[in-house]
């Protein structure tokens, strides 16, 4: 089963009941928006974990391979974090692993120049064929970037993700096992990646 919840920062309450003293007093050394930002993301997780888990409190996390937190009991579900603006998304995975990426649907200055430089050719053919070739630009950077993610890959890697829209494909190769799912949610375009196939994928906002 693979679990996301979506939130926005001003309308969502942190629940420090479900947070250990050291989250707790990690997000004081932080300030402003990154310390709302780093409590809420870690809320939805604990909460998560609750719901779907029975786990009353969030368990210790490290830092693993290129900078991407995991819990340090290996026998928890997998978890990726991502925000975009005020909003944040949260996923986690009971049964392999997940990336996920937000993106809020904005202006991009050079977007096409950019997927000329960075997307494949057939992306770019794609992009340039759909009625709205911002949003679609946004649909391939979210599936891109939570692809990276699900393997603890660098942004500096997108150019090595391919996807096939029409055929609904992904492939990389530093991974074998891409399943995805993409929406948009408001103004959010939210895309998540799995190494196994989704059977059964519950979004929350």
């Amino acid at each position: 089963m693979l679990i996301a919840q979506l939130a926005h920062l001003d309308t969502t309450e942190v629940n420090y009941s479900l947070l250990s003293p050291k989250i707790i007093n990690d997000a004081e050394s932080l300030s402003g928006s990154r310390k709302k930002q780093f409590l809420v993301c870690r809320s939805i997780l604990a909460s998560l974990l609750k719901q779907y888990c029975d786990i009353d409190t969030l368990p210790p996390i490290i830092i693993g391979d290129n900078s991407r937190p995991c819990f340090l009991q290996h026998n928890l579900p997998d978890f990726n974090i991502s925000h975009s603006k005020d909003w944040v998304a949260v996923a986690i995975s009971l049964n392999g692993r997940v990336g996920i990426d937000i993106e809020v649907a904005r202006q991009r200055k050079n977007y096409l120049s950019v997927a000329k430089n960075y997307f494949a050719n057939e992306e770019y053919q794609w992009i340039l064929k759909q009625s709205d070739a911002l949003a679609a630009f946004w649909q391939l950077w979210t599936l891109k970037e939570s692809a990276l993610k699900l393997y603890a890959k660098g942004v500096w890697q997108i150019k090595s993700v391919k996807i096939d829209v029409e055929k609904q494909l992904i492939s990389a190769p530093f991974g074998q096992d891409f399943y995805y799912q993409y929406q948009q949610v408001e103004s959010v375009h939210l895309a998540v990646n799995h190494n196994k196939p989704i059977t059964d994928f519950i979004l929350q906002s």
